[in-house]
């Protein structure tokens, strides 16, 4: 069956804690994932917290998502209270139960990555259809949050169990579960045991538009987009690419005025790179686009821990793969669920600022081989395009239905 006639007739809340437009990359997923089940014949709700002004079609336009008859984006208000974040939080989760109740009585199916609404809704009498979209073991990322972070925060062992508690709930109980990674369904099922119907959905991308076309002529320029979290490992980016004799670094990502942005400027400073390295904060999806088709090389360079071995989907490897960038990463076991060593990407041992800056400039001088990794990098995206990945998810809605 076409995707618009499987999707037919199924009714998909999405209910998502966030502010709407959000530059980072849980939005744009978020968005693009809704906006896609939409396209598939499903009459899809995205329900999200109402914090700009503008018209929906004109922050969708944002994302790069026109206004379709199978999206809508319902926009909640929250109580809000300065300094207090239980408060909206507490609103929100709320107002989604309350709208989640209609349309699971007509039989409709929440979808959420929100594992606090889900154990919410869970609760509710009459076995509600909830599938839960697992983008990491969050028990597992909390106990690692100080070094993640790179805060000396200790983890509360009563907030971890709170954690483990709901998790298992869920992953007991939900009518399907979602996971971005294989690493991720398998730890759910080692910490709480098997369960039927579990689906391994990668994030995606927008498919590519057009044929291969190679890499950009004129000054190479090696590309980094997503937070400046010390886990993303921008900082051994920097180490590595001080030893690269030629070219410039164009990172996205990154909020002036918190701490990461003035680590990271703080480490461009100090390494004398100022006048290579440019700093361009959040901005917009279109100008991520723009970005990649100047970039000779997209850097995914994440750190090893307990987390990232299993449970990185890395929206920014996907768009590179659609824009035809080579790709140098980080040799992770989640990274190897998509990307492959000298054929799709050039992987490096993760933290190694000598390894990276050796993959740089691999790719750089040897533009033979980056544009053999792009093209292949190209060839294999539509396969993570975000109509692909709503294919699946309708696959999965249709099973319970």
């Amino acid at each position: 069956m076409r995707a618009h006639e499987a999707g037919a007739g199924l009714e998909v809340l999405m209910p998502a804690d966030i502010r709407f437009p959000l530059e980072r990359a849980s939005g744009v997923q978020i968005v693009k994932t809704a906006a896609a089940l939409g396209s598939a014949g499903t009459r899809t709700t995205l329900l999200v917290r109402q914090s700009d002004p503008r018209p929906t079609a004109e922050i969708l336009a944002l994302y790069g998502v026109a206004a379709h008859p199978g999206l809508r984006v319902r926009r909640v208000r929250v109580l809000h209270r300065k300094g207090a974040f239980a408060v909206p939080r507490a609103s929100f989760l709320a107002r989604a139960t309350l709208l989640a109740l209609p349309a699971l009585r007509r039989g409709g199916t929440v979808l959420t990555r929100d594992l606090q609404l889900a154990d919410v809704l869970l609760r509710l009498p009459g076995h509600p259809r909830v599938v839960y979209e697992a983008h990491a073991i969050e028990a597992l990322m909390y106990s690692e949050r100080g070094r993640l972070y790179g805060t000396a925060e200790a983890p509360d062992p009563r907030k971890r169990e709170r954690l483990r508690g709901r998790e298992r709930r869920v992953w007991r109980t939900a009518a399907a579960v979602v996971t971005t990674t294989a690493g991720i369904r398998d730890g759910f099922a080692e910490t709480y045991g098997e369960r039927p119907r579990v689906r391994v959905v990668p994030n995606g991308c927008d498919p590519p538009e057009s044929a291969f076309t190679g890499l950009p002529d004129g000054e190479p320029e090696v590309l980094y987009a997503g937070q400046l979290y010390p886990w993303k490992g921008v900082d051994v980016l920097l180490q590595a690419f001080a030893q690269v004799p030629r070219g410039r670094l164009v990172i996205l990502g990154g909020i002036e005025g918190e701490a990461d942005t003035a680590r990271v400027r703080a480490l461009v400073a100090s390494l004398g790179l100022g006048a290579r390295v440019e700093m361009r904060g959040l901005v917009p999806q279109a100008r991520v686009a723009e970005a990649l088709r100047r970039a000779t090389v997209v850097a995914v360079p994440f750190l090893r821990t307990a987390m990232t071995e299993r449970h990185t989907s890395p929206l920014k490897a996907f768009e590179a793969m659609a824009a035809g960038r080579a790709i140098v990463a980080s040799d992770l076991p989640s990274t190897r669920e998509v990307l492959h060593h000298g054929q799709t990407a050039w992987l490096v041992p993760p933290g190694d600022a000598a390894a990276l800056a050796a993959g740089l400039r691999q790719l750089l001088e040897d533009r033979g081989l980056a544009t053999s990794l792009a093209r292949a990098a190209h060839a294999a995206a539509p396969a993570y395009g975000w109509p692909a990945r709503a294919r699946v998810l309708v696959e999965v809605l249709e099973e319970i239905r």
